[in-house]
């Protein structure tokens, strides 16, 4: 709780309003977003963590200029980080806290959202069009929206918030894909298959919109189930060190099995959670053994990262499957939630202590090393024990790592796996059935 106050304080006293604190500098500065998206990203981890002054005082600004930052926000806006930042973030203000202000603005944010769906539930890159990094109308884009849209449907009594974003599982079904993987640039049926950047949160969606809706759709249990089976089969490999690495692969089309690339992103360790909350429903009783297995051990490659390293803090990845970052140029620590994320699912689904621990010892490093004056800053290499700063506080500090962190080692927390579903951005949405209902 004095983490999430300390880079709170920090951004209010000298970011209000902007998208993002620079904790060096100690001045704010709006990212493409220009619509305070630290603030609105901050506000369930304030409200989980008891911080009901904070809070309250970003619901005043958000009342008061969110409406007009919203209508005004540029076409060059990425909508992948809008939809999960900032629609998650007003979607479970509004969950947790009933105030319909939040709601009224995630009505206005996922209608200009909505609108840039294709009829197919194909995406864009920006408001505007366009493609993002993999050159391509990719997986993530088009397959990270269904949990928002839904909710927002479900809650306004409006299904047609929810219909084309639907439509993109028929879509991706009728692509090319090797054993329930597609690569990212799903449209030319080869490429890059990887559960870490362009590809990630189309997976972990599938699962996540499952159980939202009552887990009643048994072609989306398909798809995970497939998608958990091609990943132990194709991305998984244990390196000299017995460490499980999860890497990526080179898909070259048709019958081919994909090229093993031997590099493991830091983003990739939401995986152990993805794993465990299919495999501890009812219908992952079949698989259950093997996948919570395959879980635990990429889960403590997760923490090998963190542990093998001088600062205690794991990097953007690890090449070659050495810890030693010795054939690794990511070396830097961008204040990433993915291993803190999966450590909490596997802490909630297992009860195992060991998880907890890992995340407290993770903390303590962040403490040590990322601590400034005015917040929490990016460091440029986890191996380097002189403290080399990046000026960045991402939105996803307070939203996600720090929210983790705090519900791993909160045991009275409400934030259960029955109850909610987070979104990609660490947002608890209600599933359906406890969900508010629409106004009559």
């Amino acid at each position: 709780r004095g983490a999430i106050k300390h880079a709170w304080d920090a951004y209010h006293k000298l970011a209000w309003g902007r998208d993002e604190l620079m904790p060096i500098s100690g001045r704010g500065v709006d990212r493409k977003f220009n619509h305070a998206v630290t603030m609105v990203d901050s506000l369930d981890t304030l409200w989980i963590a008891g911080l009901k002054d904070e809070f309250n005082d970003a619901k005043e600004w958000i009342a008061q200029h969110l409406p007009e930052k919203l209508r005004s926000m540029s076409s060059g806006v990425s909508m992948f980080e809008t939809t999960i930042r900032t629609l998650g973030g007003l979607l479970s203000a509004y969950d947790l806290s009933r105030e319909t202000v939040f709601l009224d603005l995630a009505k206005q944010l996922g209608s200009r959202i909505n609108s840039a769906i294709g009829t197919n539930g194909v995406a864009p890159y920006t408001f505007g069009g366009g493609n993002g990094g993999s050159h391509c109308r990719s997986l993530a884009e088009s397959g990270t929206n269904q949990l928002e849209l839904r909710y927002l449907a479900h809650v306004t009594g409006d299904p047609s918030f929810a219909t084309k974003a639907n439509n993109f599982y028929q879509e991706v079904v009728g692509k090319p894909s090797v054993d329930g993987l597609w690569p990212n640039c799903f449209q030319n049926g080869r490429g890059k298959i990887t559960f870490g950047a362009d590809g990630d949160s189309f997976y972990e969606y599938l699962v996540k919109v499952w159980i939202q809706n009552g887990k009643q759709e048994d072609d989306l249990w398909e798809m995970y189930d497939r998608a958990a089976d091609g990943l132990e089969k194709h991305l998984v490999k244990q390196g000299a060190d017995g460490l499980t690495y999860l890497g990526t692969g080179n898909w070259g089309g048709g019958a081919e099995k994909p090229i093993y690339v031997e590099e493991m992103e830091h983003l990739t360790c939401f995986v152990p959670g993805w794993l465990a909350l299919g495999a501890q429903s009812e219908k992952g009783a079949a698989k259950r053994e093997q996948r919570m297995e395959l879980a635990a051990k990429i889960a403590y490659t997760c923490w090998q990262m963190y542990e093998q390293q001088p600062t205690g803090i794991g990097p953007e990845r690890v090449k070659f499957l050495k810890m030693d970052l010795s054939k690794t140029d990511t070396k830097e620590y961008i204040l990433r939630p993915e291993a803190l994320e999966g450590w909490w699912y596997m802490s909630e689904l297992t009860e195992d202590p060991r998880y907890r621990e890992w995340g407290w010892q993770a903390f303590m490093s962040f403490e040590k090393w990322l601590w400034v004056k005015n917040g929490y800053a990016s460091l440029k290499d986890v191996t380097n024990t002189n403290k080399q700063y990046i000026d960045r506080m991402e939105s996803f500090w307070i939203a996600e790592t720090l929210k983790y962190a705090f519900l791993l080692q909160d045991p009275d927390h409400t934030i259960k796996l029955d109850r909610y579903i987070l979104n990609t951005e660490a947002h608890p949405l209600s599933v359906l059935e406890f969900a508010p209902k629409p106004p009559r």
